[in-house]
């Protein structure tokens, strides 16, 4: 239950003016300035001058743009403070671009240092006239929705970024050499949904820091290629492609969500069981239940799959999966087919502990009373298999 108005007021009340506006200036984020401003006149009274401005929770279908426009300018109209750490936005753009340039401008002449910028409410990209490349401070660069650019001379800023996320931007080979090549303390990088064809290469064989990449969406991209030796967790979703990761050695989590393409003449096999080797020494593994795919049958019943696919399971070597200890499958149904990859993995992964069957509630309400048995039986029978719902 959230404290009362009332307890906010008598906990400010003993509290120094100094002491005050320094809780509000540093420690407050600026959701929570914004609430106590309309109940107390000690707060209402105060300079602004959080350094955290993230305003994700003022945008509700509730409140008209308007609204939010007018609240997120008087915070920069009133804003004292000499530093503005954070900015968060969540805003749909439209009809209100020079505002968010102006709002941009204010942060960075006050040495900001994380930006998560998302502009996918209005379902279409913005160009912000701003080279966020060129900015020193940044630490965390969120950008939705918004085109990112990097000059072909080598950006000036980003020297600290640690954190680079993109989604519905174009991305060039370029780009990921200029930013890899600059942010030497870069350990995560997401693309969403980016605009990329051919390969997408990732060399960052000198980084120290390079701990996370995902992967999502980019139907664009022929395959990927990984030179990070420090690199532990991949996420990739999508159709199959090819990954080279020859030279990842210390990869601890892989997470893969592949998409069926319904195309008879789409075979993905043998890109599946060469991307086997790239998790020989992961100890965490998610799929979705198109794990193995061949011709899309997937795991569906019938000869060709009892003929020819449990063969191919069974000829899996040991040491691809010497090292896995989770394992999590998207998408069961409780089938009675579906055992054999159960199976598979308890027979295969010689440390597992944990391996989890996501099955929907639609699905299992669907099930036949035999498939039902079935998911009991597999807790019976592998105690450390768990069973979960959504």
């Amino acid at each position: 239950m959230s404290e009362s108005p009332n307890k906010h007021m008598k906990l400010t009340a003993n509290l120094s003016e100094n002491l005050l506006e320094h809780i509000v200036s540093l420690y407050l984020p600026i959701q929570s300035v914004l609430t106590n401003r309309s109940v107390s006149r000690r707060f209402r009274e105060a300079e602004i001058r959080s350094r955290n401005l993230d305003f994700s929770g003022i945008y509700s279908v509730r409140r008209k743009q308007s609204d939010v426009v007018r609240a997120v300018e008087d915070v920069f109209n009133e804003h004292k403070g000499s530093e503005i750490n954070r900015f968060v936005l969540i805003l749909n753009h439209i009809g209100v671009e020079d505002k968010i340039v102006s709002w941009i401008k204010t942060c960075l002449d006050k040495n900001i240092q994380e930006f998560v910028l998302d502009f996918s409410k209005s379902k279409k990209t913005i160009e912000i006239p701003i080279d966020f490349s060129a900015v020193e401070t940044l630490t965390a660069l969120t950008l939705r929705w918004c085109k990112f650019h990097i000059p072909e001379n080598s950006p000036k800023g980003l020297k600290l970024l640690r954190t680079l996320s993109l989604m519905k931007t174009e991305i060039k080979q370029e780009m990921i050499d200029a930013i890899v090549e600059n942010c030497i303390y870069l350990a995560t990088l997401e693309l969403k949904q980016c605009l990329m064809r051919g390969i997408l290469s990732i060399n960052a064989h000198n980084h120290k820091k390079f701990k996370s990449i995902s992967v999502c969406s980019m139907p664009k991209l022929l395959g990927i290629i990984l030179d990070a030796p420090t690199l532990e967790c991949y996420t990739y979703e999508g159709y199959v492609k090819v990954f080279d990761f020859s030279r990842v050695v210390a990869l601890k989590e892989a997470n893969l969500h592949y998409n069926r393409r319904f195309n008879w003449r789409y075979d993905a096999s043998d890109m599946v069981r060469a991307n086997m080797g790239a998790h020989v020494g992961v100890r965490v593994f998610a799929t979705t239940n198109i794990f193995l795919e061949i011709k899309n049958f997937t795991f569906d019943p019938g000869f060709l799959w009892e003929f020819h696919y449990q063969q191919d399971l069974q000829n899996y070597d040991n040491k691809c999966f010497k090292s896995i200890k989770e394992v999590k499958i998207n998408g069961y149904k409780g089938d009675k087919h579906e055992l054999i990859i159960v199976a598979f993995f308890v027979w295969k992964a010689q440390s597992l502990k944990k391996l989890e069957l996501v099955i929907s509630k639609k699905a299992k309400e669907q099930a036949q009373g035999s498939d039902y048995g079935n998911i009991n039986d597999i807790k019976r029978l592998y105690p450390n298999v768990i069973v979960t719902e959504y």
